[in-house]
């Protein structure tokens, strides 16, 4: 058996984060097959690195094609499917945050998934949330003369007489553990080098993972964009995470952690008991993480420094306080001015974003965002700062007003994020769409 598992790059532009973050999802995908079948032939490709000639070629004679969607790569992940049809591959198969999307229009509740499978003849089966053992299973049924795909949570296929197949859907509650990544792989020496060109205080051998997963936030209310997975926040045991984290120092010679849960701000409690749990061993340990600016305290900020946080993640978001409240944020514009100041003053950095777009968007609104980041760069820890346009996601929470105006939407699987950016901009905010363009260009600028 022959697999190739691949995380395409962006239908758009590229990457701002291209060779620098290895894709973690076909890697876990990918190792826990290696490893219950070591015959078989595995291929992970990050499609970011590669042309889509080379990708092609890649791709000749696989058996069986995994694809990795976000609503971003999603075009791509469709002609890569196409091509791998007509040259062989027996099965195709789709998962990721795009396949696993939810709709809500109106009354209704849209998986994703079933578009997928009704409008897409070259994919042959959708794995919605975590899909390492679905994956696996359905590949091994496939494998057999009379495969049966009954039972395998999270997968949707399509019948032999066409129809489409859904089994129940279990919703992620555990965060990965990065010791079940088989690093041989990748190359991760790749990575690293580009890694530490960007984040140039950290060590360079870095290792991505969870400390949890959900959002504190996203329980209690939750911003309008996001389309988090996981319907609750949940943290590893410290020490179960530090043991995981010692084995790959040893083994890899791992220097630093990034995290990628979101946001691990949002529980002080949980926090300080990640902070005593870890071992003397482990002191030395660099880590960053995602933090909201209004769970960044004195006390919190103080438990990062004692962590060894070197960077910390923080959508901003806006400069203007009608913006961040139209988002749903749960923070104002002073409590971004606050966490900076406060991480400042204890030499940690801030990567940050901002979000133009947003419902209600105005030419004033867009001033005050702009004049927040002319003086938010000022501050010598903020190392980066990027600005985005807004796009609906289809499990958004946003998109409920956006199917209203764009009730088409809710019959297609494909998303194209410029058309779907330049809708929601025309319906939904004051400020033209060339003029918020050119405004988030002037702050990228920066």
């Amino acid at each position: 058996m022959k697999i190739s598992l691949v995380c395409p790059t962006n239908y758009y532009g590229a990457s701002a984060t291209r060779g620098i973050y290895y894709p973690m999802g076909v890697l876990l995908v990918g190792s826990l097959a290696r490893d219950t079948m070591p015959s078989w032939e595995i291929d992970v490709v990050d499609g970011e690195l590669y042309s889509r000639s080379e990708l092609e070629e890649k791709l000749r004679g696989v058996d069986i094609l995994g694809l990795s969607a976000n609503t971003n790569n999603y075009q791509n992940c469709i002609e890569l499917a196409k091509f791998a049809k007509s040259n062989g591959t027996k099965r195709v198969v789709i998962g990721g945050p795009h396949a696993s999307a939810v709709i809500s229009h109106g009354e209704r509740k849209i998986s994703m998934a079933e578009l997928i499978l009704r409008n897409q003849s070259s994919v042959d089966a959708v794995i919605v949330n975590d899909g390492e053992e679905p994956f696996l299973r359905y590949v091994i049924e496939s494998s057999k003369s009379n495969p049966n795909y009954e039972g395998i949570e999270n997968l949707s296929w399509r019948g032999q007489l066409g129809a489409i197949q859904r089994n129940p859907a279990k919703p992620p509650v555990q965060a990965p553990r990065f010791v079940d990544m088989d690093f041989s792989l990748m190359d991760f020496q790749r990575y690293w080098k580009e890694h530490k060109k960007e984040f140039p205080a950290m060590s360079e051998k870095y290792l991505e993972g969870f400390t949890h997963v959900g959002c504190a936030w996203r329980e209690k209310l939750g911003c309008s964009f996001c389309d988090i997975p996981y319907p609750f926040n949940n943290y590893q045991a410290p020490g179960r995470f530090w043991r995981d984290l010692r084995e790959a120092k040893h083994s890899m010679g791992i220097e630093s952690f990034k995290d990628y849960g979101d946001c691990l701000t949002g529980n002080h409690e949980r926090v300080r008991a990640l902070l005593e749990g870890r071992p003397s061993d482990l002191e030395d340990m660099e880590l960053s993480c995602y933090g909201r600016s209004k769970e960044i305290t004195e006390e919190m900020a103080d438990m990062l420094k004692d962590l060894n946080v070197r960077y910390v993640y923080i959508g901003l978001d806006s400069g203007d306080n009608k913006m961040l409240r139209s988002m749903r944020e749960g923070y104002t514009v002073k409590s971004n001015y606050d966490a900076v100041e406060r991480l400042a003053r204890r030499g940690i950095n801030v990567t940050a974003s901002l979000i133009l777009g947003a419902a209600g968007e105005s030419r004033k609104t867009v001033e005050n965002t702009e004049r927040f980041a002319r003086e938010i760069v000022k501050y010598q820890n903020l190392t980066q700062l990027y600005c985005a346009m807004l796009t609906p996601f289809p499990a958004a929470p946003m998109n409920k007003k956006f199917l209203e105006a764009n009730p088409e939407f809710a019959e297609r699987d494909v998303w194209d994020t410029e058309q779907t950016k330049r809708f929601w901009i025309n319906n939904h905010c004051e400020a033209p769409y060339d003029y918020i363009e050119a405004k988030a260009k002037d702050i990228n600028n920066l």
